[in-house]
């Protein structure tokens, strides 16, 4: 009698993937059952009743989400800050803040994009919208300007944020021009330990702009040089140009610009005394031209001139 030797029992080729198949559809049926609840969400955002229960589980979706669902958030928030609702628009710019915040890794990759969709929303009529525009801008600068100087890669960062930024101050609609900018002064207040080197760039197109009569929001760029001020972002071969551009806008016609230039002017003597001290003569000179400006009184009463 011949034996036969048994044939050993291997698992077929659909039983060794069944379990990985498995477990690819339950996690897609888990991030389609995700993008439904995100979508439910936002949808309410626009009913009062509904808004703050709304924003919790947004919150809470943020907070417990995986790095995997990263991306479909933002492309969720993304859409919804095109929406035609104010309150949408607002909560959404906020998320992606917030989002940013909860996963500073997983979102890095996404930052250009980010930063687009918020840029995009200053062309909004709405004023909140706007803010919540700048408030955003200085919430993603709180958590990626970080390091002084050039090293690291954080000139690249900021280029990240002042690329899209100068462009819509290209643009000609004063609104979007002055929430640029407004943007950019955000940027450099919460920069947690800014970035010195790439900040004093900003200067020379800030001078271009200033001397650019094409160029209406004035007064929401000044305070720019303000900001770049408080954090020593002035180089020593900037000042003099930037000085006499703000010498000139104190003979604007615009009241908000003249005062936006005194406000500087004053910014730069507290700050940038050791850098002003040599044009202090010209801008005493200027001054006195504007004693009688009532708008300038207030700032620089003509006993207790700065300079």
């Amino acid at each position: 009698m011949t034996s036969q030797t048994p044939k050993s029992s291997k698992p077929s080729k659909s039983q060794t993937q069944s379990p990985s198949r498995s477990s690819s559809l339950s996690s897609h049926l888990a991030m389609v059952e995700l993008k439904h609840r995100i979508l439910t969400s936002l949808s309410k955002l626009s009913d009062r009743d509904t808004h703050q229960i709304a924003i919790e589980d947004l919150d809470k979706i943020i907070q417990t989400l995986s790095p995997d669902g990263v991306s479909m958030l933002l492309n969720c928030l993304y859409d919804a800050t095109a929406d035609p609702k104010p309150a949408v628009k607002k909560e959404s710019l906020r998320l992606l803040a917030a989002l940013a915040a909860a996963h500073v890794d997983s979102t890095a990759t996404h930052l250009t994009k980010i930063i687009a969709h918020i840029v995009k929303r200053l062309k909004d009529s709405d004023s909140g919208v706007r803010d919540s525009c700048r408030d955003s801008i200085g919430a993603l600068s709180k958590l990626y300007l970080k390091g002084e100087g050039d090293n690291g890669g954080f000139g690249s960062v900021v280029s990240l944020f002042v690329k899209p930024l100068f462009e819509a101050m290209g643009e000609q609609n004063k609104w979007v021009q002055g929430g640029s900018a407004i943007c950019m002064a955000k940027m450099v207040d919460c920069a947690s330990d800014p970035p010195v080197g790439p900040f004093q760039k900003l200067c020379p197109r800030i001078c271009k702009l200033l001397n650019n009569p094409n160029f209406l929001a004035k007064a929401a760029l000044l305070p720019v040089v303000s900001s770049l001020s408080q954090v020593g972002a002035i180089a020593p071969q900037s000042l003099e140009p930037l000085l006499q551009s703000i010498h000139e806008c104190l003979g604007s016609t615009d009241w908000a610009t003249r005062k936006a230039a005194a406000d500087t002017l004053s910014a730069l003597a507290l700050h940038s005394s050791n850098l002003i001290a040599d044009g202090a003569t010209s801008t005493v000179t200027v001054l006195e031209a504007c004693r009688f400006d009532k708008v300038l009184r207030i700032i620089f009463p003509l006993d207790n001139d700065p300079f």
